[in-house]
């Protein structure tokens, strides 16, 4: 329903349909079908990937206190910051 992907389909796909070997529509067809396959085959071997990394990365206690300490240091980090940024007044 992403017009941006009809339009990159339509410029995309007809450099590999070959007219003499058949149906253009038919071609145009099955292309689109092995891109949907394919895109669908990696974007689930993603999901899931991170779907194993994420249940690990839950249960694990020493990554727990290293996402503390870390986010922890920013939030030190950014009131650092603001509190060493004076404010300037302009002169007029």
């Amino acid at each position: 329903m992403n017009p941006k992907t009809a339009l990159f389909f339509l410029a995309f796909l007809p450099q590999f349909v070959d007219v003499q070997r058949g149906s253009v529509p038919l071609q145009m067809l099955v292309l689109g079908s092995i891109f949907i396959v394919l895109g669908l085959i990696s974007d689930g071997t993603y999901a899931l990937v991170s779907s194993l990394i994420g249940n690990r990365l839950r249960t694990s206690k020493s990554f727990a206190r290293r996402e503390r300490l870390v986010s922890g240091g920013i939030y030190l980090g950014l009131g650092v910051t603001a509190a060493l940024s004076g404010h300037r007044s302009s002169s007029t």
